[in-house]
């Protein structure tokens, strides 16, 4: 092979070091991603405990305050006993009456909010189910991250081993150097000339640029990128 090809099968090994670089350092951000996503689901789950604690609550409350005024008449028909006149026995039959619609109203409250707990308790286990299926699937997705994780550090071994041996080969040591630091810079370091257009940032090279890169034999490099060009 001539210094062009050879440094070519560099580049090669070059930039699949960089992709398998790029997607080892993408694996963490997936992961808390993936944990971004189970804790979505928790909060929703939490939320809608929540939800259900509260109507819970407001059932409670309402029954304090029904069994309160269930007290209040039970006092009443106490003091009823111990009244001599209709008049005044009437009046606190008035005032029973009033409290016994008070307690009928907040039973019916009591219905509505019930109906509405159900509903909370449905949301409830539609979360928690959805919070274990998301679970499952977080384990199994991190699990093969970690995986992949593995396996990419074992390519990069390998592969920076051929690519050291095949970087060996580069001679002069000059064109290796060169390309290496515009690679540091670009997506490639040497690139082909397709129509006499640069195949890095496709400008059109001037004629003489063109003519020299065909001789494979000296180090061309484009004026508008820098890429070495063949």
């Amino acid at each position: 092979m001539n210094i062009i090809e050879k440094l070519l099968v560099v580049q090669q090994h070059d930039c699949r070091i960089r992709e398998l670089e790029k997607e080892s350092r993408d694996v963490p951000k997936r992961k808390e991603e993936e944990q971004k996503r189970l804790k979505e689901h928790k909060e929703a789950l939490d939320k809608a405990e929540a939800v259900l604690k509260g109507k819970l609550a407001d059932i409670k409350k309402l029954e304090l305050e029904a069994d309160s005024r269930r007290e209040k008449i039970a006092k009443l028909r106490t003091q009823q006993l111990e009244i001599k006149t209709n008049k005044e026995f009437k009046t606190i039959d008035g005032e029973i009456k009033v409290i016994q619609d008070g307690i009928s109203g907040l039973e019916d409250q009591q219905l509505v909010i019930m109906e509405e707990v159900e509903k909370a308790r449905g949301e409830v286990q539609n979360k928690q189910k959805a919070l274990k299926e998301e679970d499952e699937a977080v384990k199994k997705d991190v699990a093969l991250l970690d995986q992949r994780f593995g396996q990419i550090d074992a390519e990069l071994a390998g592969i920076r081993e051929v690519r050291a041996v095949a970087a060996k080969e580069v001679e002069p040591a000059a064109w290796l150097v060169q390309y290496e630091r515009i690679f540091k810079r670009k997506d490639k370091g040497i690139v082909q000339i397709e129509d006499g257009v640069c195949g890095g940032c496709h400008m059109t090279l001037p004629p003489y640029v063109i003519h020299s890169a065909k001789r494979m034999d000296t180090m061309v490099m484009c004026d508008f990128c820098g890429r070495l060009l063949y």
